[in-house]
């Protein structure tokens, strides 16, 4: 019995997240590694402005805010990572920074592309 109510809402938060290739999606993106501060080569112009304005936003929590869903459970994830943008095709952003003793040092965008063969980081920098 004590198993059922440990597993119960698990279960719930589970039922909560993102589903199918949505979710998969989020798992791989957060499973990169994103560090702030390498250059931005290979990012087109407006990418960021395009991602803040079309894409879908997700964060860890389940009632995150304004525009915010919570990106479901995955196993593995980037411990730098505070949100991430997903749009438009094919790029996708992650939003976060370098922790020191739990407090953030650093904040800054990772930009991720998926060009059919899976998700990888083409760049991260420190945002100004």
């Amino acid at each position: 019995m004590r198993r059922l109510g440990l597993l119960l809402p698990l279960a719930l938060l589970t039922a909560c997240g993102p589903t199918g290739q949505r979710r998969a999606d989020l798992c791989a993106i957060q499973a990169l590694p994103s560090r702030p501060g390498v250059d931005r080569f290979g990012v087109p112009p407006g990418v960021e402005r395009k991602a803040q304005a079309e894409g879908a936003v997700y964060g860890p929590g389940i009632a995150g805010g304004y525009r915010i869903r919570w990106w479901g459970l995955c196993g593995k994830k980037a411990d730098t990572t505070d949100m991430i943008l997903i749009g438009p095709t094919p790029w996708a952003l992650t939003k976060g920074g370098e922790r020191a003793h739990g407090r953030q040092v650093s904040y800054g965008t990772c930009y991720h592309r998926n060009d059919g063969d899976g998700w990888r980081t083409v760049a991260c920098r420190i945002n100004p």
